[in-house]
């Protein structure tokens, strides 16, 4: 128990065992990324600093990055993503009255290991601030739950704030709202009238802090002179046609089986079976509390309750919707893990007294577990790619530098540099992530003329300057270079127009 004036806060037994599985899972997945230098693409140009920030519409992001350093630190930024995820875990345990201890260990299992989190690790520059991001975003709702006066303005400045690190956080307060409404009809058989009138705050908090976000983003691009990049479809924001919607609706649906393994239907794939299992648990437990509580005598309500379910994939993938060019990928699906503890809020319902509430709820608990187990699984192998790639990159990278260094002309004639084609190195017959994990490759990350000006700075201390786009275009039409041979061959490298030319490829 603390106190501070008349302030009390009890430290819970529950919030302890959130708190410390979220590490303890979190390290056994993660551990690797935080105690090694993996760098990946875009990381390269991120050494230091947070990433894009004004122009992308994420106006708090360079200000959420000073609570760790401009630099890329991989055990800080780790730790501080970690704490961010544990609170998070205490805040939804909290608002959805989680007690058993295990499904507790489990939803802080299943959330230290999702696929977003080990994408978010792999751009580890900005990890802790997505991270906060996410803390943000479920703050929002829990303090409309939780503050009865003051609630919903300070969550609509939460989720403001969160969209201004990163805008697809939001998809996990609206998750939140649709699991609460959901465990609202099927749990608490409450009346569609009384769940209109507590439920509207929470609109409210979504809607107020959409519109906040997009003051405070309209203020600061006028500020900076600045406009919104096309990137992503940040500058296509706003009211579509119904042909749009409705390839939203597609492409939500391509996305959604996708990352549950069912691209290519049921099949005979760890993953794909696993989350089939829990889908039909979902379903048969819901309808489980809809006979159990008799909810299909309120109408109302039960038609509530299925498309509050329905909309969990809209929910999760809500920028579809607000852009028709954007394109989802591993990084901003956060909001999906609330599909799994969906299934834990159901679980954690159960009575212990019959056979079938008992046999539900060992079926639904084991295919968690075993979800939980496989990303971890899944994030290990991850960071095995990045080793591969970093490990790749540096041996390319130190063997083009130690053949430039070798040519008579590099320090003396001239330091230019010209880096034409991209050198592609993946490793034969390893087999491919399920799902696939935005950032994570087994490739060489050198995929850029400026990625080796970069890494032969910040790795070997060495200074080079590269040739300009008229100037590759000019070597490019020489008939010196049409005849040299690919790298590695021998004579991959020569001295052209005064510029020292390494062909990677066609």
């Amino acid at each position: 128990m603390f106190t501070i004036g008349k302030w009390k806060l009890e430290i819970k037994k529950e919030w302890k065992i959130a708190f410390i599985a979220t590490w303890i899972v979190g390290l056994l997945a993660h551990a690797y990324r935080f105690f090694n230098f993996l760098p990946i693409w875009d990381s390269i140009y991120n050494f230091t600093g947070v990433g894009s920030t004004y122009t992308l519409g994420r106006w708090f992001l360079p200000y959420a990055g000073l609570i760790s350093s401009i630099f890329d630190l991989p055990w800080v930024n780790g730790a501080l993503s970690l704490l961010y995820i544990s609170i998070v875990m205490i805040l939804l345990i909290e608002m959805f009255q989680i007690r058993n201890k295990g499904l507790i260990v489990v939803s802080a299992a299943v959330f230290a290991s999702f696929p977003t989190v080990v994408s978010t690790f792999a751009y580890m520059y900005t990890a802790d601030c997505y991270m906060l991001a996410f803390l943000l975003a479920v703050l929002a709702i829990f303090l409309t739950w939780r503050v009865k006066k003051w609630g919903m303005p300070l969550g609509i400045v939460a989720l403001a704030f969160a969209m201004g690190i990163y805008q697809a956080y939001a998809t996990c307060a609206i998750m939140m709202v649709l699991l609460y409404i959901i465990k609202q009809f099927a749990v608490e058989k409450m009346s569609l009238i009384d769940a209109i009138k507590k439920d509207l705050k929470y609109l409210g908090t979504l809607v107020g802090g959409l519109v906040l976000y997009l003051i405070i983003l309209k203020l600061t691009l006028w500020h900076y002179n600045m406009n919104l990049a096309g990137y992503q479809g940040i500058g296509d924001m706003g009211i579509m046609s119904l042909a749009e919607y409705k390839a939203a609706l597609l492409k939500t649906k391509a996305r959604f089986t996708y990352m549950l393994g069912l691209e290519y239907g049921i099949i005979n794939r760890p993953y794909t079976i696993i989350n089939v299992v829990i889908l039909v648990m979902i379903a048969v437990l819901l309808v489980y509390f809809v006979v159990k509580n008799r909810v299909f005598e309120k109408k109302l309500s039960l038609l509530a309750l299925v498309v509050a379910v329905m909309l969990l994939p809209v929910g999760a993938y809500t920028v579809f919707f607000i852009s028709p060019s954007v394109e989802y990928y591993t990084l901003m699906e956060m909001g999906l893990c609330f599909l799994y503890f969906l299934l834990i809020v159901l679980l954690n319902q159960i009575e212990w007294k019959a056979y079938l509430p008992k046999l539900l709820s060992v079926i639904g608990t084991v295919a968690i577990c075993a979800l939980a187990y496989y990303n971890v699984l899944n994030s290990n192998i991850a960071y095995y790619n990045l080793n591969l790639s970093y490990h790749k990159s540096y041996a390319v990278a130190e063997n083009i530098l130690d053949r430039i260094e070798d040519r008579e002309e590099f320090g003396t004639v001239t330091k230019k540099v010209a880096m034409i084609g991209v050198y592609e190195c993946p490793t034969e017959n390893l087999i491919s992530m399920v799902p696939a994990i935005m950032g994570i490759s087994d490739d060489s990350f050198l995929n850029d003329p400026n990625h080796y000006q970069i890494f032969w700075n910040y790795c070997f201390g060495i200074q080079t300057e590269l040739a300009t786009y008229d100037e590759m275009h000019a070597i490019m039409e020489t008939e010196e270079y049409k005849n040299m041979p690919i790298y590695p061959a021998k004579g991959s490298l020569q001295c052209i127009n005064d510029i020292i030319v390494v062909r990677l490829s066609e």
